[in-house]
């Protein structure tokens, strides 16, 4: 999540927003500037998207291959993983004195077993768009893959064991199989990972995006949508728009403005239009579109929040924290042994960073400052040095220029940062020696931004439960916005995060980081 955007700013920078967000649709349609802002009603009138000849042909083409691209990708993707797990496991578990010629009959013998895991894969919802997520990633569809992975291997041990028995055909040993299975169990969700960044760089995978609603919520919505470069926000839609506030159309429009603008998912979020007239035209386009509703209440929802039914009325739950001392023990053995194997692979780079920082820049490699950890006691955090010697002294007469006290403060572009520290900022290089506080019992893998003193005073309320779990090397924040949140977001992730805190979800911000340091998003 992106820094939301400021309440005095609904007029213009909104309008900027949607029609900015138009405009990129209309390029990806083959339309620039103007003309395809017209041609999605951003400068014209929203009945204007009809009247562009060959529109209709142009966004069906471009949404026939927005669909198959994806999916042919993650087929030929899994197939490809499957014949190195199966060629893994084949010299594994052969049999000593097996020459070439057995090992490739064996492998023939594997098509099946590619075949039934491609269908299996594919009944799981594996290649398909789901309409409870905007897009899918490795890490949430590993349940998915792993039961589809399970399914497949019954089926062809089944299978195997009766031809075994009965045909006395040449069959592969149940333990290749297996073997197989367990490494595509790792071997597939990584390359899936793999697969979508590079269709992320060649813009194949893409959702086109649709918002009921101009008000707070949609504009939260596009600042957060917009973060995601997979994601194509089209623009709003309302009767009774915010003023200032561009949209494509009103709630009658959606329907047709779903068809002509190959939309994939709507989102409603919080429409000023009667509940009654938005409900019976989200029914109408329900096995079309994938709809997704942000919930009132939302700041105490989570990703583990449960939606239960009572009497055909839904009912969502706010997911209990899980911090019981056997949930600790196991969080705290996860950080003590990822701690230590990350720490021993990332000693090479900090040699090499080590070396540049004394090379450009007099003083010392570590920086060393007072955080506020678990319970509210203070403890010294380790980072490579990235500013100037003398930038402690000269933060209170930058953050008294700018009118900052007692809160986050960071500049995109800080002078006193160096060249090597801007790269070591983008790149997380930085915060590489806290594996060290990781060890030590200081920090965790995962958890609450560690504040400086100044600013763990200004916390209150709710987010005051932020000292109950030791601050993490990342953590929702990390993986939501880094330095473009405010102050008041990050309060809310640490509520939600401590509040609704699983071992699962920690695994799952471990998995989401890199991706995020990768594309240096709010690093600065």
């Amino acid at each position: 999540m992106e820094e939301l955007l400021d309440t005095t700013a609904v007029g213009s920078g909104h309008a900027r927003d949607a029609n900015g967000a138009g405009v990129q649709a209309a390029k990806s349609l083959g339309h620039s500037g103007e003309d395809g802002a017209a041609a999605l009603g951003l400068v014209t009138a929203p009945s204007q998207v009809s009247a562009r000849p060959g529109l209709k042909s142009v966004i069906s083409n471009e949404a026939r291959r927005r669909w198959l691209g994806p999916r042919i990708a993650l087929v030929v993707t899994d197939l490809l993983a499957l014949v190195a797990c199966e060629y893994a496991a084949l010299n594994v578990v052969a049999q000593p004195g097996a020459g070439p010629n057995r090992l490739f009959a064996n492998f023939i013998l594997s098509i099946p077993l590619f075949i039934v895991v491609v269908i299996s894969l594919s009944m799981n919802n594996a290649y398909a768009t789901s309409p409870r997520q905007v897009l899918k990633n490795s890490f949430t569809e590993l349940h998915d893959i792993v039961y589809a992975l399970g399914v497949a291997g019954c089926v062809v041990l089944g299978i195997d064991h009766l031809f075994g028995g009965l045909e006395k055909q040449a069959t592969l040993e149940p333990i290749t199989i297996v073997v197989a299975l367990l490494l595509a169990a790792a071997v597939l969700p990584a390359s899936r990972g793999v697969s979508r960044s590079l269709m992320r760089l060649v813009a194949v995978e893409q959702l086109r995006v649709l918002v009921v609603g101009s008000g707070m919520m949609a504009r939260y919505l596009l600042r957060y949508l917009s973060w995601d470069p997979r994601i194509t926000v089209l623009g709003c839609v309302d009767d009774d728009p915010a003023p200032g506030t561009s949209v494509l159309g009103g709630i009658d429009d959606l329907s047709r403005l779903c068809d002509e603008l190959a939309v994939d998912q709507v989102i409603v979020g919080f429409s000023r239009t009667h509940p009654q007239a938005a409900i019976l035209r989200l029914q109408s386009l329900n096995d079309r579109v994938a709809i997704s509703i942000v919930p009132r209440y939302f700041e105490l929802l989570t990703w583990r929040s449960g939606v239960k039914e009572i009497a055909g009325l839904a009912l969502i739950d706010v997911a209990p924290p899980r911090l019981n001392l056997g949930s600790r023990i196991a969080k705290r053995s996860c950080d003590l042994v990822i701690g230590t194997a990350l720490l021993i692979f990332s000693l090479p780079a900090l040699g090499v960073a080590a070396v540049a920082i004394k090379a450009t820049s007099p003083g010392p490699v570590l920086f060393r400052q007072q955080r506020i950890g678990k319970d509210g006691k203070p403890f010294l955090v380790y980072k490579l040095r990235t500013m100037t010697v003398d930038a402690d002294r000269e933060h209170a007469e930058f953050a008294a220029e700018r009118g900052v006290s007692g809160q986050l403060f960071k500049l995109e572009a800080d002078p006193r940062v160096t060249r090597v520290g801007r790269f070591l900022r983008r790149s997380s290089l930085d915060e590489v020696p806290q594996l060290w506080n990781v060890l030590r019992g200081d920090m965790a893998l995962v958890g609450p931004r560690p504040f400086i003193a100044s600013e763990s005073s200004s916390i209150n309320g709710s987010a005051q439960r932020r000292f109950e779990v030791r601050p993490g090397l990342t953590g929702l924040w990390q993986v939501s916005g880094r330095s473009d949140l405010t102050f008041e977001e990050l309060q809310r992730l640490d509520y939600l995060y401590v509040a609704s805190w699983s071992l699962w979800w920690d695994l799952r911000i471990l998995w989401n980081t890199p991706a995020r340091v990768f594309r240096g998003h709010g690093a600065y």
